[in-house]
């Protein structure tokens, strides 16, 4: 809920458009869908911590316009000053690397190549939302902070793209001495017979 107060502390908006502010803004570490968006909005403005105003609009639903209420600044404000839990990774990929002997290193070569091509999209979105978005923001007070967050996730999807290149050749290698040894088995058969 906190990602919500914060960006309501940026201004005021609709419950659809905190959806794609959230996955323009923070989406590469934070994510937040519409189905917890919606309920944790109604949430907020019944503890006081946003407040909703009802816009009518011509030939149009009427649109719920959220603002941040001085009781959810200080929650928010309250929220920022508790250190950040650690969190316990999950990464599937690494997961399957780990176990990798059990399956065929060609299986494994494309979910490398997989998750860098999607790191490699994520990491042209970070980069066009710095240039597109934050450099044209300036004015905001929250921009240094936000370009900061953005290089975060460039720099991390560059480490993970550095590491699949690593990680890409050294199974190809394991998948070229792989192919040796089922070959020399095939020969040493053929040899029996």
């Amino acid at each position: 809920m906190e990602v919500l107060l914060g960006v309501l502390a940026i201004e005021p908006m609709s419950g659809y458009d905190l959806g794609l502010t959230i996955r323009h803004s923070v989406g590469h570490f934070w994510n937040e869908s519409y189905g917890q968006i919606y309920p944790n909005l109604k949430k907020l403005a019944s503890e006081g911590f946003v407040s909703c105003k009802t816009v009518r609009q011509k030939g149009k639903p009427d649109r719920h316009i959220y603002s941040i209420t001085e009781k959810g600044r200080e929650r928010l404000k309250k929220w920022l000053t508790v250190p950040p839990q650690p969190e316990i990774p999950r990464n599937e990929l690494l997961l399957k690397l780990f176990f990798g002997e059990q399956v065929p290193t060609e299986i494994l070569i494309g979910y490398v190549e997989r998750m860098a091509n999607e790191h490699r999209g994520l990491l042209e979105l970070l980069e066009r939302t710095e240039r597109e978005e934050i450099d044209n923001n300036q004015h905001y007070p929250g921009a240094p902070y936000w370009k900061m967050a953005a290089h975060f996730g460039q720099m991390e999807m560059r480490a993970h793209l550095r590491w699949a290149e690593e990680t890409l050749a050294e199974l190809k290698k394991i998948a070229s001495k792989r192919r040796k040894r089922s070959e020399i088995r095939q020969e040493k058969r053929h040899a029996g017979k």
